[in-house]
């Protein structure tokens, strides 16, 4: 009691000190005063703290910030409903845990009832000079494969082994991987996009958005990048539609920026045609040219709304070769090749009736002469196989478009070993292209309760669910084994994903 009268006679001399005002005469507190200079010293604590998170904020670069937000997700139910929050965990009967702050416990839902889980947050991959993209065999009836993205560390009869900054180092198993391509920075080389400000949007930012690894088109306007395409270049990416394929692919444009450049190849996409048109100026001072060339009817299925595109470009000849989920659906020649104003820049035109959203693009040198050969499976006997293994060599594709049969040995310091016939050779990996691993093809199973999780720079890796938690998802995936990946690589998460009902609902959510 004391020391309580102590404190309270020296707090009403300190007031009474350097603060009478908030004294009356006889020496007691004006409590609404007192109150009043409480709140004014506790709000300007507050703004002092403030100003200083926004300095040190200001500071910090993009990715910094991005690490500092809340991760958050979207959940869609299989009956329409959805619910804002973060998913905790897997339970023991197959319910889905999710945490909402519209709620004031944690939610169950039968994992026979979610959709999908898009994801908010986004976390690109590092900055990498040469980075390695691996593709695996497609299931039955599917087109493309899981795909995964890392610095090559390791190539066996066996396994391809990958470094990925999101699940570690991952093995894979060679007979399920499909293609090996590698990616470096050097000019003529890109993989992305990564953010809108790379690229160019004559219309203005908000004509096209960038999310979760996607372009999308808001209106009819165009987007382009210089990525110093070479002479022969091939270019790839993935489209998707909501309502009908129909878009417009420029290259060799001279200006990305306007939207409107006097020199380029440029082609027509729809469900059913392929048309070029070649636009520049005449060589040996000749005049302006527009010149177009005979539709080419192409046979794909775009039920799916989603396709893989490649582009083989032979600037000099004219001729593109476009090849459509793996394969060649026609050849397109200009009629006036080679305008002599053409640029390096590529550029990606939508209409507003026509929606597109445009991924994994991939540009990388072409050597004029290689085309995908569409695989046939053959069956073979377990004695074959192994008679086959341990007789294919790979199949180095060098930048410039060279081939060196050999088998990869020991891949260090950005150089891998190559036995070939005669020696082992050291070869730069920023001057590999692709590797071929050989005719030996292992198809994965379809299991019930797959799940498919969409990486936020395209593609996607499908696991056996086993649980999710700590922000990581883990499951099987038949060519990788057991995996925990981080769950910040993904921008969603599909269920039920050969569901025939469920895929149609989700389609309806893009």
């Amino acid at each position: 009691m004391k020391n309580r009268q102590a404190g309270n006679s020296l707090f009403k001399f300190t007031i009474s000190t350097y603060f009478p005002t908030f004294m009356n005469r006889n020496n007691n507190f004006k409590f609404a005063n007192v109150f009043a200079l409480l709140l004014l010293v506790t709000s300007t604590s507050c703004l002092l703290h403030a100003q200083n998170d926004v300095k040190a904020a200001s500071k910090k670069s993009p990715d910094e910030l991005q690490a500092m937000m809340k991760p958050m997700a979207r959940l869609h139910l299989t009956n329409g409903d959805s619910l804002s929050g973060i998913p905790e965990s897997i339970d023991e009967v197959e319910n889905l845990l999710f945490h909402s702050d519209s709620l004031r416990q944690i939610a169950k839902f039968p994992i026979t009832k979610v959709l999908s889980i898009h994801m908010d947050s986004w976390k690109g991959r590092p900055s990498e000079e040469i980075i390695t993209r691996v593709e695996l065999q497609p299931r039955f009836r599917e087109i493309t494969g899981d795909t995964l993205v890392g610095r090559l560390h390791q190539l066996t009869p066996e396994t391809v082994m990958l470094d990925t900054w999101y699940g570690g180092i991952i093995s894979l198993k060679r007979s399920m991987v499909q293609s090996l391509e590698v990616i470096n920075s050097s000019p003529g080389n890109y993989h992305g996009p990564h953010r809108l400000a790379e690229w160019s949007t004559p219309k203005g930012g908000d004509s096209w958005l960038f999310r979760n690894g996607k372009f999308i088109s808001q209106s009819t306007s165009s987007i382009g990048k210089d990525v110093k395409l070479r002479e022969k270049s091939q270019v790839s990416f993935t489209a998707e539609w909501p309502s009908s394929m129909r878009f417009k692919l420029r290259l060799y444009s001279n200006d990305v920026t306007s939207g409107s450049p006097d020199a380029y190849y440029e082609i027509n996409i729809n469900r059913s045609y392929a048309y070029l048109q070649t636009r520049g100026q005449v060589a040996n001072g000749g005049g302006r040219l527009f010149a177009g060339a005979r539709w080419r009817q192409i046979k794909v299925n775009t039920d799916n709304k989603r396709a893989k595109f490649d582009f083989f470009t032979d600037r000099k000849a004219g001729i593109i070769n476009l090849f459509i989920n793996g394969k060649q659906v026609c050849t397109l020649q200009s009629k006036s090749p080679d305008p002599k104003n053409l640029g390096t820049g590529i550029e990606f035109i939508a209409e507003n009736k026509y929606p597109v959203e445009i991924s994994n693009i991939i540009v990388t040198p072409w050597n004029g002469t290689h085309l995908p050969t569409e695989k046939v499976m053959e069956i073979e006997s377990p004695d074959q196989k192994t008679a086959n293994k341990e007789a294919q060599p790979h199949k180095i594709i060098l930048s410039n478009g060279d081939e060196v049969p050999g088998s990869v040995g020991k891949v260090k310091d950005g150089h891998i070993t190559v036995k070939t016939e005669f020696t082992p050779i050291d070869i730069p990996i920023k001057r590999i292209k692709s590797i071929s691993l050989g005719n030996i093809r292992e198809e994965p199973k379809k299991y019930r309760g797959d799940i498919r999780a969409w990486l936020h720079e395209g593609g996607f890796i499908t696991l056996r669910l086993d649980s999710l938690r700590n922000g990581k998802i883990n499951g099987l995936n038949q060519a990788m084994g057991d995996v925990s990946l981080d769950l910040s690589a993904f921008n969603r998460i599909d269920f039920s994903i050969y569901n025939t009902k469920a895929n149609e609902l989700r389609d309806k959510l893009r």
